[in-house]
């Protein structure tokens, strides 16, 4: 069984949050928005250092580093390192844990906030720049889709819907606490099988902000340039240096991903 026990230097928390463009204030619904926005604009959702790096469960020392320095990561750096945030910042936060594709293949966090559970996800990938609180079940709108959460029995559900499409179930969670060992099959299967999930055998990397965002999926990529195919390293890192910080696209092995990745996928070819 695994615990988690990330802690954080209060230096640490105050460089995090200067990196998302947060002031350090009393825990508040307000503050919390303002985290989970800030870490989903200004921390790539990334998994280059993870094609890149050991075939492993992160420790929480790699955790620490990679959201310090601004690489950011997957679900399951992003959402623990939140998790140690809020806490520290005296937020009641708990793991729960959702389903995708499987039972327990996503971490995700409920807030406590004022006497009410707020569910926060900045590690799916996609511009959850609104917490949403349990029974709220009013639409959330960006540029990029619209999202809500569905109470369905024990369950909520968390929807999505992209211009003008049928609402459609992306995961679903019970919003009871979880001890962070049910996520140990995950970690192992994450990061050592390829196929099991896309991301030993896929590009992934974006960032949204307010009225845009730069995503990448594979050969593909969109920005507020438009579309364009991503078919070489060089191609992957010119476009980067033009959507994300120096700190992140100076501090990737970009051919090892390009090639590791490659591999990967002929080998289940």
């Amino acid at each position: 069984m695994t615990e988690f026990d990330l802690t954080l230097t209060n230096s640490e928390i105050c460089s995090f949050l200067k990196q998302i463009k947060v002031e350090k204030e009393e825990p508040s619904s307000q503050l919390l928005e303002q985290i989970v926005a800030g870490i989903v604009e200004h921390v790539p959702f990334q998994n280059l250092t993870m094609l890149t790096g050991p075939r492993h469960r992160p420790t929480n020392n790699w955790i620490k580093t990679e959201m310090l320095s601004g690489l950011g990561g997957l679900c399951t750096a992003r959402n623990p390192f939140l998790y140690a945030v809020l806490q520290q910042l005296g937020f009641d936060v708990r793991f729960v844990s959702s389903t995708i594709t499987e039972p327990d293949c996503h971490i995700c966090l409920v807030v406590t906030v004022s006497g009410h559970d707020w569910w926060v996800d900045v590690g799916n990938g996609y511009p959850y720049f609104t917490p949403i609180r349990l029974g709220d079940n009013s639409v959330k709108v960006n540029w990029f889709f619209q999202y809500r959460l569905v109470h369905q029995g024990n369950r909520f559900a968390v929807q999505h819907a992209f211009s003008g499409d049928d609402w459609l179930t992306n995961q679903h969670f019970s919003p009871e606490g979880v001890h962070f060992s049910v996520f140990d099959r995950m970690h192992e299967l994450h990061y050592t099988k390829p196929g099991w999930g896309p991301f030993l055998t896929g590009l992934r990397v974006n960032r949204f902000w307010s009225d845009g965002g730069a995503v990448l999926k594979d050969h593909q990529a969109t920005s507020p340039n438009g579309s364009e195919s991503i078919t070489t390293p060089r191609n992957l890192l010119n476009w980067l240096k033009q959507w994300f910080e120096p700190e992140f696209w100076n501090h990737i092995d970009v051919h090892g991903a390009w090639d590791n990745w490659k591999h990967a996928t002929e080998a289940l070819e």
